[in-house]
């Protein structure tokens, strides 16, 4: 296996294959040593880390228009906030014919 970076999130263990371009998610407490399979793991194409807020960004697009994003175990925000959630960010461009 690759080179592997692990992000713990409140609910759950991020890890990203780094070589290979791919990660996978699962829920807090799971056995990392249990096989996986292929099927388990996802592409991505870029992983932001914010240090200072502690939020990360993983692209599952090549152009970054879908994004999930979460936050570190440490400081995720208040409880009861949606730990992860998937950004659309061409449904957040303007149309340029609209104005």
């Amino acid at each position: 296996m690759g080179a592997m970076q692990r992000i713990d999130s409140s609910h759950s263990i991020w890890l990203f294959d780094t070589e290979r371009m791919r990660f996978r998610r699962l829920p807090k407490g799971a056995d990392l040593a249990a096989p996986s399979f292929e099927a388990d793991w996802q592409p991505y194409f870029a992983l932001d880390v914010d240090p200072e807020t502690g939020s990360f960004s993983v692209a599952l697009n090549e152009d970054r228009t879908r994004l999930l994003r979460s936050w570190r175990e440490a400081v995720a925000p208040s409880p009861g906030f949606n730990d992860t959630t998937e950004l659309n960010t061409a449904e957040l461009r303007l149309d340029p014919a609209a104005e």
